[in-house]
C-alpha cells in the first residue's frame, strides 16, 4: 500500500491540543507519524493536499439501530452492509448495531442471526464492531419505544445462553440495575469484558452506586427513558451527573434533549460525555434528515434521524463546545468504552488510519478507510 504524506489539514486530535497544521504520515493502513510543516519527506511519500480543512478520526457510534429496527433476522446481513454506507458520507468509520427488545422465543435466534452478520460483513463501510443489546433486561416502566411485553428481569439459567450466543461480538449491554437478577448480568458482563450500562431505568441512588460497584460503567442516551430531574429529587440523570464514575451518551438531535439539558449535561460530565445517534431507520424516514425524529402512534420518540456529524454540529452549537471536545466525544471516547483506543478513534501511532475530513462549516468532505479515500462529497 502506498505511503501517503496528508499535507496543508488542521489536525483535531481528540486526546489533546489545539488544532494545528500539520503533515500526518500513512502507511500500510495506519497512522505512522505526525510531521510539522515543511519538514523533510523521502521521495517514497505520496503527497494529497487537504488545503487547511479540518483532520479527525473516523467517528464511532455506540447506539444505532438503522434498520435491524423491523428486519428479520435473514435480512440483517444486508441491513449492517446498508448501515456501513450511509454512514460514510457522516464521517462514521466504526458502529455497534444495537437490538431492539426481542421477544422471549427471538431474542436467542436474533442474536445468533445477528451475530453471524458481524461476523460476516464485508469490508468497504462503516465497521460494525460488535453488538449492543438495548434490553431486554430493563424497567418496563421505562420502556421509551421499546415493546413492553417483550421486557424482563435477567435470569441466569436462562439468559446466559443468550449472552454465549452473542459470543466475543457482544460489546455493550443497556440494563436495568433496580430489577431483579441485575446484579448476576452484572458479574457476567464483567467476566466478559463487556460494557454495563445504566438505561431504561428508574434505579436509586443506592441501586445505582452498588452497580458501579460490579462493573457499570457508563449510561445509555442520558435523560431519555430514565424519568425526569428535579431540584428535591435529583431522578436517575441527577444522580448520574453528580458521579465522575460513569460516562454518559447523550442524542444531541434537538429532540430528544433541550439544548440547555445538553449545555448542563456538557458542564457536569465534561470529558466523560459521548455522542450517540440512537438512528432508526423505518420506512418513509428520510436517510440523513435532520429532521423530527421517528414516533410511535402515541407520541413516543422511536430512536433518531440524526447522524454523527450533526450530533458533532449541534454538540458546538448548543453547549459551546470546541472542535476538539465534539469529535473526541464521538471518537476516542467511545473507542476507550469498548477498550479500541489504541485501534480507533486516535491518531496514535499503529492506529487504523480512518479518517473525516471536515469543512469550515464542519461539515465532511471526506471519509478514509484505512488511509483510503472511500467518499468525498466533491463527487457525491
Amino acid at each position: 500500500m502506498s505511503k501517503l504524506a496528508l499535507t496543508g489539514a488542521r489536525i483535531v486530535d481528540p486526546e489533546g491540543g489545539e488544532p494545528r497544521e500539520e503533515v500526518l504520515l500513512l502507511e500500510g493502513g495506519a497512522f505512522v507519524d505526525r510531521l510539522l510543516p515543511g519538514a523533510p519527506l523521502g521521495s517514497d511519500w505520496q503527497r494529497v493536499a487537504l488545503d487547511g480543512r479540518a483532520l479527525a478520526p473516523g467517528f464511532l457510534d455506540l447506539h444505532f439501530h438503522g434498520g435491524l429496527w423491523d428486519a428479520a433476522p435473514e435480512t440483517f446481513a444486508g441491513a449492517l452492509e446498508r448501515a456501513g454506507q450511509e454512514m460514510l458520507p457522516a464521517g462514521t468509520t466504526g458502529f455497534l448495531a444495537t437490538s431492539v427488545a426481542w421477544s422471549r422465543e427471538r431474542l436467542g435466534p436474533c442474536v445468533s442471526a445477528l451475530a453471524k452478520a458481524i461476523a460476516g460483513q464485508a469490508p468497504g463501510g462503516a465497521a460494525c464492531l460488535g453488538l449492543h443489546l438495548e434490553g431486554p433486561w430493563i424497567n418496563p416502566q421505562a420502556s421509551g419505544a421499546l415493546a413492553v411485553d417483550c421486557l424482563r428481569p435477567f435470569a441466569p439459567a436462562r439468559d446466559r445462553e443468550v449472552l454465549e450466543r452473542a459470543g466475543g461480538l457482544l460489546r455493550m449491554v443497556t440494563l436495568a440495575p433496580e430489577l431483579p437478577g441485575a446484579d448476576a448480568l452484572l458479574d457476567e458482563l464483567a467476566a466478559r469484558d463487556v460494557l454495563a450500562a445504566l438505561g431504561h431505568t428508574r434505579a436509586g441512588e443506592e441501586q445505582i452506586d452498588a452497580a458501579v460497584a460490579r462493573g457499570l460503567r457508563h449510561v445509555t442516551h442520558l435523560f431519555n427513558a430514565m424519568g425526569p430531574i428535579h431540584h428535591r429529587e435529583p431522578g436517575v440523570a441527577g444522580h448520574v451527573l453528580a458521579r465522575d464514575a460513569l460516562s454518559c451518551d447523550l442524542i444531541c438531535d434537538g429532540h430528544h434533549v433541550h439544548p440547555a439539558m445538553v449545555r448542563l449535561a456538557a458542564r457536569a460530565a465534561r470529558e466523560r460525555l459521548v455522542l450517540i445517534t440512537d438512528r432508526v431507520d423505518l420506512p418513509g424516514s428520510e436517510p440523513g434528515s435532520d429532521g423530527e425524529p421517528p414516533r410511535l402512534a402515541d407520541g413516543t420518540l422511536a430512536g433518531s434521524r440524526l447522524r454523527l456529524d450533526q450530533a458533532i454540529r449541534h454538540a458546538r452549537e448548543f453547549a459551546g463546545l470546541d472542535l476538539r471536545e465534539a469529535v473526541a466525544a464521538s471518537s476516542v471516547r467511545p473507542a476507550r468504552l469498548l477498550g479500541l483506543e489504541n485501534e480507533r478513534g486516535t491518531f496514535r501511532r499503529g492506529a487504523r488510519a480512518d479518517l473525516a475530513v471536515l469543512d469550515a462549516e464542519g461539515r465532511v468532505a471526506e471519509t478514509w478507510l484505512a488511509g483510503r479515500r472511500v467518499w468525498d462529497a466533491a463527487a457525491a
